[in-house]
């Protein structure tokens, strides 16, 4: 398994320079549109449509659809370890085995923060809010950098495996620079 690739792709997603920031958001208790900043620390400068977009993605934990329309966990996220031999690791996200080609789609709305060529495939990241979503082992991208994504629009398609019997993509989320388990969120 090509694990050197995602790596690349999660040490790039730290280069991207998240400056410390105060998060803000409108503050009701304050008349017309004053933004007011809350003590809630944040890697990221989010705007209006950042915050809206963070709460709704909050909200849609174990509702987000599948980054694919048929595939399996082939690796699950953190540690694992390959039985019968001593191979082991730790895989920062889920790695999705579908068809290779197949059409694979943005989990939410967003807009894309980054597209990456890696040595397997290109990688498209999508930013909801301080929420990121990250699809790497592509074959072909069909977004560029700044471009709105709704929910289910094909965003690239699945590049080949290891072994190029079948497609993969990786598939992570980043709460700001923090990986966490994609497959709760997913439904």
């Amino acid at each position: 398994m090509k694990k050197r690739s995602f790596l690349t792709l999660c040490c790039f997603l730290m280069a991207l320079g998240f400056a410390f920031a105060q998060e803000t958001r409108l503050d009701p208790e304050k008349s017309g549109d004053t933004l007011s900043a809350i003590s809630e620390p944040s890697f990221l400068r989010l705007n209006e449509k950042d915050i809206e977009l963070k709460a709704s993605f909050a909200g849609n934990r174990g509702k987000l659809p599948w980054p694919v329309d048929n595939g399996f966990v082939s690796f699950p996220f953190g540690n694992y370890k390959i039985s019968g031999c001593c191979l082991s690791g730790n895989n920062p996200g889920l790695t999705i085995e579908t068809v290779s080609g197949g059409p694979v789609k943005s989990v939410f709305e967003g807009v894309i923060a980054a597209v990456h060529n890696l040595d397997d495939g290109s990688a498209v990241v999508v930013r909801h809010g301080k929420y990121y979503t990250c699809y790497s082992n592509l074959s072909v991208v069909n977004v560029a950098k700044g471009d709105s994504v709704s929910c289910g629009q094909v965003i690239g398609k699945a590049g080949d495996s290891d072994d190029s019997s079948r497609g993969r993509v990786d598939f992570m989320l980043l709460v700001e620079s923090k990986n966490v388990n994609p497959q709760p969120w997913l439904r």
